[in-house]
């Protein structure tokens, strides 16, 4: 029974000692960061608007004022506005990725009732479409953290006693839970969207810090500085195989447009070594 208490103890301090770690790394890479943002306008990417294609704007969904990205600046209340994103113009892989965002006032069509609703994509691959291939880290009102899988497939340790389906359109989710806490590893998505709800709710008013570490197949997601949920092998279609699946280890970082005035700024990443 001792060594037994002794192993428990062991196991969660090293537990303990590398959520410290990777929480601390979010400020140690800030000195090699690179503005992915220039706060002036939108070199370096892409956007694209359902109905309207790439780099086709008459709407003006994104704007570029003060240091900000501000989506749906000048959108009227309720009215029925496109979704879409802006897209880094280079893939990226093995870096720490950090933003900042805050919600403006409006909505739109069709989510005029819904949740203040965005995201940030990472590992977007293949042709332009809501959505394109990828992970999504949500951002969201009161979701912000949430792991979405978008036509790929993940692996992450989840609550045993509030397991979803793993089959299309279980919004509800499974739920994110450490290893040390009772977390189960499992494999979850397809060709599908499929939800893994985030461990802690870290949202405030005003300005939020979003954090993403991105390493080959496995990221994790930070929010105000404290870890919220994790996942690894993730896996894309084979695009010479359908029925197969091999690893997605890099793309492009994409913000999502999808009917809620949203202000985004400090874009930074740092490569990990």
């Amino acid at each position: 029974m001792r060594i037994l208490l002794l192993l428990l103890l062991f196991t969660a301090a090293v537990d303990f000692a590398m959520r410290a770690t990777e929480t601390a790394r979010t400020s140690e890479t800030r000195s090699d960061a690179a503005r992915l943002f220039n706060g002036k306008n939108l070199e370096g990417w892409s956007t694209y608007l359902e109905g309207r294609g790439k780099n086709h704007d008459p709407e003006k969904v994104f704007q570029v004022h003060d240091g900000v990205v501000h989506i749906y600046k000048d959108a009227e209340e309720g009215a029925k506005m496109p979704f879409g994103y802006m897209a880094t113009e280079k893939e990226f892989a093995d870096y720490h990725l950090r933003l900042e965002y805050r919600w403006g006032t409006k909505r739109f069509a069709p989510r005029a009732q819904d949740k203040r609703d965005s995201g940030l994509l990472y590992h977007a691959v293949g042709p332009d479409k809501v959505w394109p291939c990828s992970v999504e880290l949500q951002i969201q009102e009161g979701d912000t953290g949430d792991i979405f899988t978008v036509n790929t497939r993940v692996t992450s340790t989840l609550d045993p006693k509030r397991l979803a389906p793993d089959e299309p359109k279980q919004w509800a989710g499974s739920y994110f839970l450490e290893p040390a806490d009772g977390g189960v590893e499992r494999s979850q998505g397809g060709d599908w969207i499929s939800r893994i709800v985030k461990s802690g709710t870290y949202e405030v008013d005003g300005w939020n810090t979003v954090e993403a570490t991105v390493r080959g197949d496995s990221a994790i997601h930070i929010v105000n500085g404290k870890i919220n949920n994790r996942c690894w092998n993730i896996l894309q279609p084979d695009a010479h195989d359908p029925g197969r699946s091999i690893p997605l280890k890099a793309g492009h970082i994409v913000l999502q447009a999808e009917g809620a005035e949203v202000l985004y700024r400090n874009i930074e990443i740092t490569p990990l070594k």
